[in-house]
């Protein structure tokens, strides 16, 4: 980068381009904790909105005088997702190119894409992050992890899913329990089938002892540990702030119910300030995340 031209940073643009675009694809190599916990869909529009139903009885048999069945359909909530914008960006000044100062610029081109992974991961986490505090709220205007979530509207049929319990193997068991027994505002049974725990790294120990001990874990007696069979999965998530909350998930309702739409994806753009010889780099993105239902998790504060 010797030569002068007043077109300095379309010289550069390919390169940087390149550089940004390989360090996006580097970070697939890191884990991707928000495909990892989140439903990751891409969206068309300014918002994605569900409209909820109530729940169906079962089937009546048949009666050859009344012949099918109907049933009123209950309205439920309806979550809705609206796209924010998120954005940052780096300056080039014209004497870095002409001092041929490539790496402080590679640097600050390579942050951009590091400022797009953690925005991704620390907005992820934030659901989590927030799950018990009520300011943060869901469709039902509870908090993620609640004792008292309305089933429908209006109605003083609750469920909860938030306790203070410690994370051991037995409170593990006495989750799931109480995450098997949830049923809907017509009483049927949820099937929640909660098969993760996800922990912040000071409880990882712990949770993988829980889950991996061929003995029952904390126990004198040396019984079987029911979960040593693999049925419990346990992800250790570094973006959890709170050192003491563990959540256990049903990882097929999670899928379905824990939602991030990309309206856009990271776009990487750059323009030069003719006056101030400074030439801009940003990367730009869209997006939006949140939870249908709270019905694929418990959360646990002890705290």
């Amino acid at each position: 980068m010797t030569m002068l031209s007043d077109n300095w940073a379309e010289a550069l643009e390919p390169g940087l381009r390149g550089i940004f675009t390989q360090a996006m694809s580097d970070y697939k190599n890191f884990p991707d904790y928000r495909k990892m916990i989140f439903n990751v869909e891409g969206s068309q529009r300014a918002f994605e909105e569900y409209l909820g139903v109530g729940g169906t009885g079962t089937m009546d048999e048949w009666d050859n005088s009344i012949g099918v069945s109907y049933e009123d359909t209950e309205k439920g909530f309806n979550p809705s997702f609206r796209h924010k914008k998120f954005s940052k960006g780096k300056k080039i000044e014209r004497e870095l190119y002409d001092d041929n100062m490539y790496g402080e610029i590679k640097s600050r081109i390579l942050s951009l894409a590091d400022s797009v992974y953690f925005t991704y991961q620390k907005h992820a986490a934030s659901v989590f992050n927030n799950a018990f505090k009520a300011s943060v709220y869901g469709a039902d205007e509870k908090p993620l992890c609640a004792i008292d979530h309305p089933k429908l509207p209006g109605s003083s049929n609750t469920f909860s899913n938030a306790g203070t319990y410690e994370l051991t193997a037995e409170n593990v068991e006495n989750v799931r329990t109480k995450m098997m027994e949830w049923t809907d505002d017509k009483g049927n049974e949820i099937l929640a089938l909660p098969d993760t725990l996800i922990v912040p790294t000071t409880l990882r120990k712990t949770a993988l002892i829980i889950a991996e001990t061929k003995e029952e874990p904390f126990q004198s007696d040396y019984g079987v540990n029911v979960w040593s069979n693999g049925s419990l999965k346990v992800i250790e998530w570094p973006f959890l702030t709170d050192p003491n909350a563990w959540f256990m998930v049903a990882s097929g309702r999670k899928k379905r119910d824990l939602l991030w739409f990309d309206r856009r994806k990271p776009d990487f753009a750059n323009e030069k300030t003719f006056d101030t010889e400074v030439a801009k780099y940003k990367v730009v993105a869209r997006f939006s995340y949140g939870w249908k239902t709270p019905y694929f998790v418990y959360g646990c504060n002890p705290s």
